[in-house]
């Protein structure tokens, strides 16, 4: 296992446990979660709870796969985040004001910022996915511990991404988002 893999490995699954657990922790995040779809444009049908369901299925599948080191968490991550960064740029397209609920609570609209994000995770999926095979070797435990220390960190800075935003930003939220449509 070499260092970069072990870095990747680590980040993603943690973007994804995190994801599928901010969706899933309630009644009331998974029903936003659900609306979320919805807004995003997928036809009513579709966007219901055996997608939403599905979804976050498929990201706790990808997050444990990731950290047994199997090569398929990788493929399961690049397909997710391929799907969402779609839906993510869809939604910019048709100028739509749309909470972003990538980890649950969030009230962020979606936004390039979500792309960059997006893009990034996927950059990390390929490198991920390319060192793989390569990663049969053994790692010296500290480079291990600083690896691993550096993805999980890596992990949990994306995460709290749309907090980074804000801090850059400024406050955006749907309401005055609303607000200023109505003005």
């Amino acid at each position: 296992m070499n260092a970069v893999n072990l870095g990747c490995r680590l980040m993603l699954a943690i973007v994804f446990a995190l994801a599928a657990l901010g969706k899933a922790r309630g009644r009331k995040p998974f029903e936003d979660f659900i609306q979320t779809l919805e807004n995003f444009g997928l036809p009513r049908f579709l966007a219901g709870a055996p997608l939403a369901a599905t979804l976050i299925l498929a990201e706790a599948a990808s997050a444990l796969l990731l950290l047994v080191g199997m090569g398929a968490g990788y493929l399961l991550a690049l397909l997710l985040l391929a799907g969402f960064t779609l839906g993510l740029a869809w939604v910019i397209r048709r100028g739509k004001k749309v909470a972003c609920r990538c980890f649950g609570a969030s009230n962020a609209p979606v936004s390039a910022a979500h792309l960059v994000r997006n893009g990034l995770l996927l950059a990390i999926t390929a490198i991920g996915a390319v060192s793989h095979p390569a990663a049969s070797g053994g790692l010296a435990v500290g480079m291990g511990v600083i690896a691993g220390t550096v993805g999980a960190l890596a992990g949990l800075f994306v995460t709290r991404w749309d907090d980074l935003v804000f801090l850059f930003q400024g406050p955006q939220s749907l309401a005055a988002l609303s607000r200023t449509r109505r003005d």
